[in-house]
């Protein structure tokens, strides 16, 4: 068990020795990155999910085939395009006195 551990351990340095002295081995990588989406500026920020909302948010974005991050940036986009404005807001409260 041993020595095919160190066969293939040793396998595995020489494909990468193989890999690292190919000068082709660019043109591949080269050509494969994500396709670009956004035009602006891109902002990475954390939000704060319960377990069970998250693991939903995942399901969803899997049985769709997108990422989460594509999922959250459509349902926070189509939520904000629905926000009442605030000066359009009828308040429900009774305002308090100065």
């Amino acid at each position: 068990m041993a020595r095919a551990a160190l066969r293939a351990g040793s396998e595995a340095r020489e494909s990468a020795r193989r890999i690292r002295g190919n000068p082709r081995r660019f043109l591949y990588a080269a050509g494969v990155g994500r396709p670009k989406r956004h035009h602006e500026p891109r902002v990475a920020t954390a939000v704060r999910l319960p377990v069970a909302v998250h693991e939903r948010l995942r399901a969803a974005a899997d049985e769709r085939q997108v990422s989460v991050n594509l999922l959250v940036e459509k349902a926070i986009d189509d939520y904000l395009a629905r926000l009442v404005p605030l000066d359009e807001l009828e308040l429900t409260r009774p305002e308090r006195p100065t």
